[in-house]
Parts: C-alpha cells; structure tokens; sequence
C-alpha cells in the first residue's frame, strides 16, 4: 500500500504577473497530448466568437473582494498593505478547477463565483478575456500568460489538459522532475512574465511526489493621461489606522477627473495612456474604516461607481496620492476555506479525479499569492504570483471640487476598462512599507 507522502501533490505560482500552481500525483502513462508547447500563452484555441459578458467581471470582482476581506482577516500578523490580484487568483484556481468534481467542484464554483453558468461557460469567459489582449492599446501593457509543467509518465486526464490549454492557452512541457531543474525553470518563467518584477516564486523545487505545476503570468504597466508634477509632490503627514503619524510623498493634481460616492467612501479614477486600463482610488469618509468600505463594493457596489464616473460626472477634483511602492505575500489556504472552498484542501475528502484518478484523494496543500506594485507620478507598474500546493491522500459631485486626500488608509484597483474586471485590488494603511 503507497504511504500517503507518496501522493502529495505540489502546486505552482500565479503572478498578476504571474500563477503558479503545481499538483503531484503517481501513475504510469504519459498523456498524449503532452507536448513542448501545444498553444501559445495567452492566446487559447477556443477565444473566437465570445465575448465577456457582465456577469463574469462581476464574478471575478466579487471574488477578488471577499479574498481581500478573507485575506486581511487570516493574517496571523497585521500587515499595513494588503494587495491581492483578484484576476491572477481567479485564473488560476479556475484551472484548478477543471480538475475538480463533485462537491469540490461545487464548493469551488461557488468561491469563484462562477455558480450561477455552466463550467463550459466560465471557461470560455476566461478564453474571450485572454484572446482580447490583441485588440488592447499598445499604449499600455497587460499581458497574461499559462504554463502547464507537468511530470512524464503521469496520466492525467485529456479533458483536463485539454480545457486548461484550449481556454487558457496553457503551454503545456513535460518535464523528468528528478533530473530537470524544475524550480529554476518556474521561477525564470515568472520573472520573465513579470518582466522582473517578481523574480523568485519558488523557494523550493518539486517534492519527489509533485507531478504538475499550473502557472499564470498577468503583468501590467500603464503611464498616466495626465502625470503628476514631480514639482507638486511634497512630505506630509498621512495617519495610520492605529492613529500613528507618518510622512509620505503624496502626489498632488487638480484637475477634471471622474467622481463618485457612496455612504462609506469617495472615488475617482486616473486614467492610463490608451484608455483600456484606469486606477481607481476610493477613500473610506471620515470615521469609517477599510473593511467597512470595502464591504460597500459587494454586490452592485463596485458597478454602481463605474457607471456613476461617466459623463456628466466629471469635473475638478482635487486629489492627493501618496507615491507606493509596495509587495505583499500570503498563503491563501484559510482565507479560501473560510470563503466556501474547504474541501479541496481536506486530504481526505478532496474530489481531483477530473485531473487524475489515483484511487486516493488529491488534494490543496498550499495556495500562496504574491504581489508588487510601483505608483509614481507617471504611472503604474504591477505584478502578482500566487502557488497552489496540492497533495493527494487518503453620487454626483458638489458645488465646490470634490477632495480625495489620501492621507488615511484607503482602497484602491486598477480595473480593465473593456471588460470590467479587476486586475488588483488593495488596502494601503501605510504607503511607505
């Protein structure tokens, strides 16, 4: 009888910038379709003829909401910024899950927030966002991408193989685990994707048991329509949510901006060169918190403020913006469990048979998420990673100009315009960490 480390399954990286999740199983057999690259990355056989409707950014941003809240409430230590990439996590959990089945399946469907359309439906969502990157301006830069690492002789499932290339446009490599450099090839793929920006993913290379490591890129870079004046960025004192003081570089403009409000915060957004892309900056009011405001974009929340930021709402708004430069990391696992999902990560109980049948459980050991992110007076540069281990066993603005002074702890995303979707999403408590 195989003891149970020997169907431990490791997961890859995902970075928004870039994913990676990786999974380990035995077997014999490789699959046929293995190949050195069946489909270019980030450009799936199957994006032709769909479009992305509104129910599916909605999908991937209530998604990436609840994993903030999740996020920042699992940390075992408080951390001043949290930024996750509600599309980087989403990309490649959905990857995940096309090899999942049964309750795993549903509970996974439902985190995603892809319950509500058949599987076949979400994934050609994802096929008509990535093959949409072609039409996008060359003023600005969103590029993702998948990888598909996976052990020879293991005998995977072609449906799952074949959802993950032909939506995802996954390249897929069979690799001898025991003799390749696996963990160096993951984390060049990653920092190549990321264009740097993330230069190790993997601390560790694959386990004698790890068979598969799922990896998606998604980098952006974009240079403000109207940058700020180097000249009007000035130290001041930006407050922290335990009331401490510190000084910051806090970039000013005045200018005509989109603006909108609700009862728990106020928001605009810069717009990026080419206009596919914008940064929304959202400033809890005063006396309310970041969960509290960030709990106002649920639902409709988040959708109502796009559309109340188009004409005739735009006018002067006066705004100060603290320069960032920032990265942050978590392990996902109890934030995913506590959103719906704990089933994949129960060793156990786990349902994976879609990827492979190996007459025991495969499982989540580990999702882990990373992000960086660079906000200066020209533009934005940003990139995010996220690892999934796996293991088998048994309002209108007012007379006088709006101010968004962002000298508090605030929110913000940077949203793809064409479809809705964000891209990251995150709360700053202190903009010089």
């Amino acid at each position: 009888m195989r003891s149970r480390s020997a169907y431990m399954i490791a997961a890859g990286a995902v970075v928004v910038v870039g994913a990676v999740v990786a999974f380990l199983v035995l077997g014999g057999g490789t699959p046929k379709a293995i190949g050195a690259e069946l489909v270019a990355a980030g450009k799936p056989a199957k994006a032709s003829g769909t479009t992305v409707n509104e129910q599916f950014p909605r999908a991937v941003n209530d998604f990436g909401i609840a994993l903030l809240h999740a996020t920042e409430a699992a940390a075992e230590t408080s951390s001043d910024n949290v930024i996750v990439s509600p599309a980087s996590v989403h990309a490649a959990l959905s990857m995940t899950l096309n090899g999942a089945t049964d309750e795993t399946a549903k509970q996974m469907r439902a985190v995603l927030r892809t319950d509500s359309m058949p599987s076949a439906d979400a994934n050609a969502q994802w096929a008509a966002l990535l093959g949409g990157l072609e039409s996008r301006s060359p003023e600005q830069a969103l590029e993702i991408a998948n990888s598909l690492r996976v052990l020879k002789g293991v005998p995977f499932r072609q449906p799952f193989l074949d959802a993950d290339r032909d939506y995802f446009g996954a390249q897929v490599s069979a690799l001898d685990f025991a003799k390749d450099d696996v963990k160096t090839a993951i984390n060049s793929w990653v920092s190549a994707n990321t264009h740097g920006m993330i230069p190790k993913m993997l601390e560790k290379g694959p386990t004698p048991d790890t068979i598969i490591y799922l990896v998606n890129a998604v980098y952006f870079k974009g240079d403000w329509v109207a940058p700020f004046a180097h000249e009007g960025t000035s130290k001041e004192p930006f407050t922290r949510a335990d009331g401490t003081k510190i000084d910051v570089d806090m970039m000013y403009s005045s200018d005509a901006k989109p603006y909108a409000a609700n009862a728990s915060l106020q928001a605009t957004k810069l717009l990026y060169k080419g206009l596919d892309a914008s940064f929304y900056v959202m400033l809890p009011r005063e006396g309310v918190g970041l969960d509290a405001a960030l709990a106002s974009l649920e639902g409709t929340g988040f959708s109502d403020l796009r559309t109340a930021m188009i004409a005739p709402n735009t006018g002067e708004v006066i705004l100060g913006l603290p320069k960032l430069d920032t990265e942050f990391g978590a392990n996902l696992n109890e934030p995913l469990k506590a959103m719906g999902m704990p089933r994949a990560f129960d060793s156990m109980a786990a349902q994976f048979t879609g990827m492979a049948d190996l007459g025991v459980p495969i499982f989540i050991g580990n999702v882990t998420h990373k992000t960086k992110i660079k906000v200066d007076e020209k533009g934005t540069e940003a990139a995010a990673a996220t690892v999934v281990e796996g293991m088998a066993g048994s309002a209108a603005p007012t007379a006088e100009p709006p101010k968004i002074i962002c000298d508090r702890p605030y929110l913000f995303a940077i949203v793809d315009e064409k479809t809705g979707t964000m891209l990251f999403l995150g709360m700053v408590g202190d903009p010089t960490k």
